[in-house]
């Protein structure tokens, strides 16, 4: 096969996986600002609506440890193509229900189905990228990830405004049409190797052969540096992926902003993710790894803090795009450490990795959406300013000592437990 050949189907399947995560991280997001509406169209609390949100985290955090083996035993793409079928499928179906315990079963359905695009497209990559050029390989799905959460924050709102909240399920229930026909369009190029082949390559290259699934999960977190990551990725998704899901709401009841500019506001963040795609190689070899964990943090300390004190909503969209800087300084800088966890084990071991991140979520959304009840989203916020910055100085310190953690490792996962 050609240079040129390869070249161009690799540009075919990035495209195609662009597009799914794009409508994956729209879904993920779409209820950010669509909380309001189904709380009052339904009669309900916060907290019960919010179970659209912390249902799909819950449910895309433990499909991690089913699809990430799936993905490494039939193939990445193969799977992904599956998964986008499925969340189409989901999708419809909420778009037709008519309550809101039939809405949160729909969205169990769309995260669970949901979990298996992005993560094992990160893993993908891992496959096929090399450790040097994998942030900015990174960073370009990020665009598409980003715009598509950009898309389900703003347009969210504005199409439930307009039309009503079916409306926004329907919308992306095309969009993941229109992704699954564009994966199996590619056919053969979005085929990762087979089971056999994939083994061979492992053990020609020194690696054992994959084990089960309670030994991968076993080996991986016995590991010292794997366990840093994911109880920082884990701690990420629980204080500030759940403090900045609550923003369009707490726009819309403090400052009594509509559904549409509240969502609009949020947008920022996902614009902040965007400059980070779009300068990602610069900022990589301006700050390195533990510059952008460490400034991730404090960015994200001081987001926070403006969003808690802030006297009206004006401050709230600069205070939402560093946020969103922030964020993905920090966590591109987890991704791509996660892509080399264990190369042997990259399905399994990226998927552990967006599970702990989202089963992270999940519980920070409950707590943030208990302590709203109380009428008290402003000491969310402010906990989060104190608590993002040490999680970020953190995980500098650990980066300080990752060397010497996977040279300690190296030994156990060479002789992984029986």
């Amino acid at each position: 096969m050609s240079t040129s050949t390869l070249t161009s189907q690799i540009r075919a399947q990035l495209m195609a996986i662009g597009l799914a995560g794009f409508a994956s991280m729209a879904s993920m997001r779409a209820c950010d600002s669509v909380l309001p509406a189904l709380a009052s169209g339904f009669s309900a609390t916060t907290s019960a609506a919010a179970q659209t949100i912390s249902g799909f985290a819950i449910a895309y955090g433990v499909m991690q440890f089913f699809l990430g083996p799936l993905g490494d035993r039939l193939g990445k793409p193969r799977v992904i193509g599956w998964a986008v079928m499925a969340c189409a499928c989901a999708n419809v179906g909420i778009a037709l229900s008519d309550s809101l315990d039939a809405i949160i079963a729909g969205r169990v359905l769309a995260g669970a189905a949901g979990g298996g695009i992005v993560p094992l497209s990160l893993a993908h990559i891992g496959d096929t990228v090399t450790y040097e050029r994998r942030q900015v390989a990174l960073s370009r799905l990020l665009l598409a990830t980003i715009s598509g959460m950009v898309a389900g924050q703003w347009l969210g709102g504005v199409i439930a405004q307009a039309w009503g909240w079916q409306w926004v399920f329907a919308v992306l229930a095309v969009l993941f049409g229109a992704a699954s026909l564009a994966l199996f369009w590619t056919g053969r190029q979005l085929r990762g190797p087979s089971a056999g082949s994939a083994g061979q390559a492992s053990t020609a290259k020194g690696h054992i052969p994959s084990p089960g699934l309670l030994r991968q999960m076993q080996t991986l977190v016995s590991l010292r540096w794997t366990r840093r990551v994911l109880i920082t990725v884990a701690l990420e998704g629980a204080i500030a992926m759940a403090g900045f899901t609550f923003v369009p709401t707490y726009m819309h009841e403090r400052f009594g902003l509509s559904l549409a500019a509240a969502g609009g506001i949020m947008a920022f963040f996902g614009l902040g993710g965007l400059i980070y795609a779009v300068f990602a190689p610069w900022i990589i070899r301006r700050l390195g790894e533990r510059g952008m964990a460490l400034g991730g943090g404090v960015g994200l300390g001081l987001s926070m803090a403006c969003l808690a004190w802030s006297p009206d909503w004006s401050w709230a969209p600069a205070a939402c795009l560093l946020g969103g800087l922030s964020f993905y300084l920090l966590h591109n800088t987890l991704q791509a450490n996660a892509t080399q966890m264990h190369p042997a084990m990259r399905g399994t071991a990226v998927s552990l990795f967006a599970s702990s991140l989202f089963c992270g979520q999940s519980l920070g959304v409950v707590a943030a959406a208990w302590i709203a009840d109380l009428g008290s989203l402003r000491a969310v916020f402010a906990l989060s300013a104190v608590l993002l910055p040490l999680l970020g100085a953190w995980f500098w310190q650990g980066l300080a000592r990752r060397d010497e953690w996977q040279s300690a490792q190296a030994g156990i996962t060479a002789h992984p437990p029986s």
